[in-house]
């Protein structure tokens, strides 16, 4: 059962990731850019300093992508496989609906996903869209990953047999709790992205600089109030 789920998520993300226009997104949707600038890290974001996706190592891609509320790589491609397995295999969903919480493996991770989940925000997701100039890009891209998002909602929900707030309670009061001062925080990092990346377009190297000091502010609030760099 695991293998087929393993097989079909991987399928579903590797789709999205060769969407036309997804690297694009990827740059503009998340502050990719920005924590590539930053001095963090023992190693560079990239091994070669290819601009592709091969080239990109694991923490700038996830940490990017939870900084504007995807969290993509916690649960994107879930969804197809359960839905999947209720199409192929309707015993096993029967099955993992009754022993999922029973067994550690599993338990472990839907629990991991569910968190995941509830971190991420379409809203968000959707604000930081708006920062990818391709037309097309930005709606083939995003709406493919809102249908995913809802999708693997739904299916993590139905064999939790609760909603997600109701099995990840802390999870949801602590995003509950932190909501308010997150949104100034997002809507301050998107500014400060348009600004900042247009300072870079214009080859103003003082204003760029002077604007990446107050953009790397951000990423840091922003993971902390998440508690999360992804």
């Amino acid at each position: 059962m695991l293998d087929f789920l393993a097989d079909e998520s991987h399928r579903a993300y590797r789709a999205l990731l060769e969407l036309p226009g997804f690297l694009e997104f990827f740059a503009h949707a998340t502050p990719i850019d920005a924590i590539e600038a930053s001095r963090i890290g023992s190693r560079p974001s990239r091994r070669t300093g290819k601009r592709t996706l091969a080239d990109l190592r694991a923490i700038p891609w996830v940490f990017s992508w939870s900084q504007a509320r995807f969290f993509l790589s916690g649960w994107y491609g879930l969804g197809t496989a359960l839905d999947m397995l209720a199409t192929h295999h309707p015993a096993w969903l029967t099955q993992l609906r009754q022993d999922a919480m029973r067994w550690y493996p599993t338990r472990l991770l839907l629990m991991n996903a569910g968190s995941q989940l509830l971190l991420a925000d379409a809203a968000w997701m959707q604000a930081y869209a708006e920062l990818v100039p391709d037309t097309i890009a930005r709606t083939t891209v995003l709406s493919t990953i809102l249908a995913e998002f809802e999708r693997t909602r739904r299916g993590v929900e139905q064999v939790f047999g609760v909603p997600l707030t109701e099995r990840r309670q802390r999870t949801a009061l602590t995003m509950q709790l932190r909501r308010a001062g997150l949104a100034a925080l997002h809507q301050r990092q998107i500014e400060l992205l348009k600004t900042w990346r247009a300072a870079r377009a214009a080859s103003d190297d003082t204003q760029s600089e002077s604007l990446l000091v107050d953009l790397l502010l951000t990423i840091n609030a922003i993971s902390s109030g998440l508690k999360s760099t992804g």
